[in-house]
């Protein structure tokens, strides 16, 4: 029982490897624009992708499933944090302007690991979750 994974090149934070969790045990790394063919222990396992502080949804896999490594929703409420938030602060002067920046430098690692910076999909046609 096997499952393919695979890391799409233009998922950000793609210098380190993605370490690969099978039920809750890490079991692989893989890198970017890599294909992984993962043996499976149950037949029904929950695969999660985990990166410093950043987590990807966690997906349930079974034998022949080929998953995806993509960009998250919270990548995008990152990328809105420093778009807006960031340049309102730098524009502030003394004091307010390091609360500001400490404000959203606390938000953005809030974000990080409270949301999912990366995504798992199936791609062979099955349900996804």
């Amino acid at each position: 029982m096997t499952i393919t994974l695979t890391r799409s090149p233009y998922v950000a934070g793609s210098l380190p490897k993605f370490k690969v969790w099978l039920n809750n045990e890490p079991v692989t790394k893989i890198a970017i624009g890599e294909e992984k063919t993962i043996t499976l222990p149950e037949d029904y396992s929950i695969v999660q992708i985990k990166q410093l502080s950043g987590k990807s949804n966690a997906l349930t896999v079974n034998d022949g499933d080929h998953v995806e490594i993509s960009n998250g929703p919270g990548l995008w409420w990152m990328v809105l944090l420093a778009v807006l938030f960031v340049p309102i602060a730098i524009l502030l002067d003394g004091p307010a302007m390091l609360i500001s920046l400490v404000v959203s430098i606390t938000c953005f690692f809030i974000l990080l690991i409270k949301t999912d910076s990366f995504k798992l999909t199936k791609i062979n046609n099955k349900s996804t979750q």
